[in-house]
């Protein structure tokens, strides 16, 4: 079966156009999140029928470390890989993956020793042998294939997200059993090892073609450290704007008040996470190969990208927004329902933080990390700044609000950084904007009070 599956991987063929391959790799993105999507909502729905909110907030609060253990220690290997013009090289691929490794295996010791204290700090003993568990993860994920960047960077998406998909699948099917017969945090847990080991494999059964070698290459090595020295401070910056935050707000509210708020992540991301997505894995080859062949090119490119996936994603946002309350009383029993509200506020907020996402990757893809750094670190100032500030005047509400704001003074520092791009990038940005802003005006209606007291 896996002889016939890489068989009709490899009859397809990419377009020949910069165009044609971006438009097919979005259609590959898409179809894989969707999938992603409807598996993750279905497990979701019966996790929270078998398990309490208590349990989701413990693994929220978890999850939020060994993001930030994989973000702090991130060079970027796979932009590395994307943008270098030795991105093909046997040598090149073999010190990635031999760096990618050690990093891993690094990670794991870390998240070993960080575990007990993190359990003091939150005063939740089982976050000590938690952690120690799910650090595993960082290690099996460090000898995953070197292909899953080679195949980005020549606009192949199709291999690397049925290797999601296989992954996400088997650790769906383990964690749904084992939570019907442990009903604890402990199947979320071991669900996650199962899932990234089953990803490993099927990375280096699917993606074939390098030989993967324990290899040191010292320029080879030179190159990827000296681009991911910024890319390494971005990961940082990002995580206490991002997953940080979340850190945040579990030492603000009770553990069950966390959870509540964890489902409400999960419904705001749909809006987001495709999008971002997109911008990101095929926005990023694309914008450098047009910045190779004729940098003049690379404010259309970027604009014509930007609209295809903003104009869309926008819509769903607000449609999420409006529906917000319907959905999570729908899907959820009387224990979630808080969450409606931060729905709606969440998925504007963020938003706006998908506006600028398209900038973000324009800089990336010049090899401006360390201008890309700067406006991580002023994102995640200001969002840190918001959260601290609306939780005190608002509680729950006021942090996810704090965050709108936070996005929209950082959207306005690229448009003074970027203000000798195309007219038209700024023009569709007021008109994102305004549909933002008229989605919260009209969710507050539906919902007889405004989503965002």
């Amino acid at each position: 079966m896996i002889a016939k599956l890489k068989h009709a991987l490899g009859d397809l063929r990419s377009a020949q156009t910069l165009g044609g391959r971006a438009m097919q790799s979005g259609i590959w993105i898409t179809a894989g999140f969707a999938v992603q999507r409807v598996l993750q909502f279905g497990s979701n729905l019966i996790l929270t029928r078998l398990l309490f909110p208590e349990a989701f907030g413990t693994m929220a609060l978890a999850t939020v470390f060994l993001v930030g253990l994989a973000m702090f220690s991130d060079i970027g290997l796979k932009p590395a890989v994307i943008r270098d013009p030795r991105g093909d090289d046997p040598d090149f691929l073999n010190t990635a993956w031999t760096i990618q490794a050690i990093r891993g295996l690094g990670l794991w010791l870390a998240g070993c020793l960080l575990a007990y204290p993190i359990s003091l700090i939150y005063d939740q003993p089982i976050l000590f042998p938690l952690l120690m568990v799910l650090s595993a993860t960082a290690a099996i994920t460090g000898f995953q294939s070197i292909g899953m960047a080679t195949a980005e960077r020549k606009l192949d998406f199709l291999r690397p997200t049925v290797v999601g998909l296989v992954g996400q699948v088997i650790s769906i099917a383990v964690l749904v059993i084992l939570a019907y017969y442990w009903r604890s945090v402990w199947a979320l847990a071991v669900g996650n090892i199962v899932g990234s080991m089953a990803t490993l494999l099927a990375g280096h059964l699917l993606i074939r073609g390098h030989r993967h070698r324990f290899r040191f290459e010292i320029e080879a090595a030179r190159s990827i450290t000296s681009f991911g020295k910024w890319i390494f401070l971005t990961t940082i910056v990002t995580f206490l704007g991002g997953e940080g935050l979340r850190a945040i707000q579990a030492g603000l509210i009770t553990p069950a008040e966390f959870g509540v708020l964890a489902i409400a992540y999960t419904i705001a991301a749909i809006a987001v996470e495709l999008p971002l997505k997109i911008t990101g894995s095929v926005g990023l080859p694309a914008l450098a190969e047009a910045g190779r062949a004729n940098p003049d090119r690379t404010a259309v490119v970027l604009y014509m990208l930007r609209k295809r996936v903003l104009i869309v994603a926008v819509g769903v946002a607000a449609m999420i927004a409006l529906a917000s309350e319907s959905i999570i009383q729908t899907l959820y029993d009387e224990r979630y329902h808080a969450a409606g509200s931060y729905v709606a506020a969440l998925t504007l907020s963020n938003a706006i933080a998908l506006v600028y996402s398209g900038y973000l990757t324009l800089l990336l893809a010049r090899g401006e990390s360390r201008t890309q750094m700067f406006f991580n670190a002023a994102a995640s100032a200001l969002r840190i700044a918001g959260v601290v500030a609306g939780f005190t005047m608002m509680k729950i509400h006021g942090m996810i609000v704090g965050i709108g704001f936070a996005n929209l003074i950082v959207l306005t520092g690229f448009w003074v950084y970027f203000r000798h791009l195309a007219e038209s990038n700024f023009k569709l940005d007021m008109v994102l904007l305004a549909t933002i802003a008229t989605s919260a005006l009209f969710a507050s209606l539906l919902q007889g009070s405004f989503p965002f007291h």
